[in-house]
């Protein structure tokens, strides 16, 4: 092994070293010239590098040089960003050249600063008067590319103009507004309590960077549609009593025979004790398990309003139920027979029958947790 690893080390070597001259004939140059200038600062005597290293700059330089005049050339003001991006590649990559030792790097210093500014002016330029066309057409999917562009403004200069101002007005305008509501069509009046609890969902989780959900109406805000959670059936079954009757059976050692031979003698073991045979019985017990049920259930649809047509977008079932269920067992003969879960049932009570209003808030409860899963689930159909 340490004989073959000098040579993986070389191989290795060589293969690094021929790799910033593999991206140069590839026409990868600025890839070229990374990876020849981290290998001149790490080995400055690499005169191979500094080949590659120049060769790559001057292929590099009257490429970006070509693509900026063509560019110009179009007087296209869309196309300021890419020219900026172009000036600002040069500069980084004439700073790396100077930062190198002096070991031959050949380049003719350029002075960029002068270009960059004019182009980053131009950019933002037409960035923000982008954003102000888009802004003006009053469309809330207009408004979103807007701030987009007035995103990009900041990014070239934070404190051009009134940005700031534009973003939030865009935001504003590009956001769609969701009203949630719940509307009573139930025979039986809900409870108050009802109402309140499923109110209670906490719409802030669902908002995103486009979305907004109220439960409330704010009179500054359009609201482009509404979640109305339409109730349409709160029942309540009637108290029940169900009685099931059954024998629990089980088979119990009921003493002892003694093992006879042919002759009825009583047959001894190994050490001369009595060979004794165990007795079994089956015993048995009467049970009358009881069971107190009661249900509440709402139900009714989720429905999608768009406000400015008031058209309805679709409408999804929703059911919830609350049940009351009470177990307890009586039981008549042996004790001994019946199985464990028996005996706990025999040691509870029966006991009264909720009233209807907690049962419906149950279900409410559940209602609630349901009716902000399908809101979530379809989030994405509002636009």
């Amino acid at each position: 092994m340490r004989k073959i690893l000098p040579f993986l080390i070389i191989a290795v070597l060589f293969t690094a070293c021929k790799s910033s001259s593999k991206q140069l004939e590839r026409g990868d140059y600025d890839k070229a010239i990374e990876k020849s200038a981290k290998k001149i600062k790490r080995s400055p005597g690499k005169f191979e590098e500094v080949d590659v290293f120049n060769e790559a700059f001057r292929m590099a330089n009257t490429r970006d040089e070509a693509t900026i005049m063509r560019l110009k050339k179009k007087g296209d003001p869309a196309l300021w960003a890419k020219i900026y991006q172009t000036y600002l590649k040069m500069d980084k990559r004439q700073n790396l050249a100077i930062s190198l030792p002096p070991v031959g790097i050949n380049f003719e210093e350029k002075e960029y600063n002068s270009e960059i500014k004019n182009a980053k002016l131009k950019a933002t330029e037409y960035a923000y008067a982008k954003g102000i066309q888009l802004l003006k057409i009053d469309n809330r999917f207009d408004a979103r590319k807007a701030h987009s562009r007035f995103l990009e403004v900041k990014r070239y200069d934070q404190y051009f103009k009134d940005v700031n101002e534009k973003l939030a007005e865009a935001k504003f305008k590009g956001i769609t507004n969701v009203f949630f509501s719940i509307e009573d069509h139930s025979k039986i009046v809900a409870p108050k309590g009802l109402i309140a609890e499923v109110q209670r969902i906490n719409m802030d989780e669902l908002n995103s960077a486009w979305k907004n959900y109220d439960t409330y109406v704010d009179t500054n805000k359009t609201y482009h549609y509404s979640v109305f959670l339409n109730l349409k059936v709160i029942d309540v079954s009637p108290e029940e009593v169900k009685q099931n009757a059954y024998v629990e059976s089980r088979e119990v050692e009921d003493g002892f025979d003694y093992q006879l031979d042919a002759n009825g003698n009583v047959v001894k073991d190994t050490l001369g004790n009595d060979i004794k045979v165990i007795r079994y019985k089956m015993i048995s017990c009467n049970v009358k398990e009881v069971v107190q049920l009661k249900t509440a259930r709402v139900s009714g649809t989720i429905d999608y309003i768009d406000n400015f047509n008031n058209k309805l977008l679709k409408s999804e079932p929703i059911t919830s139920d609350a049940k009351f269920e009470h177990f307890y067992a009586l039981a008549n003969g042996n004790l001994d027979a019946l199985k464990p879960e028996t005996r706990h049932k025999m040691g509870i009570d029966p006991i009264p029958f909720p009233r209807d209003e907690p049962l419906i808030l149950q279900a409410g409860e559940v209602l609630k947790n349901m009716t902000k899963d399908i809101i979530v689930r379809n989030k994405s159909f509002l636009k």
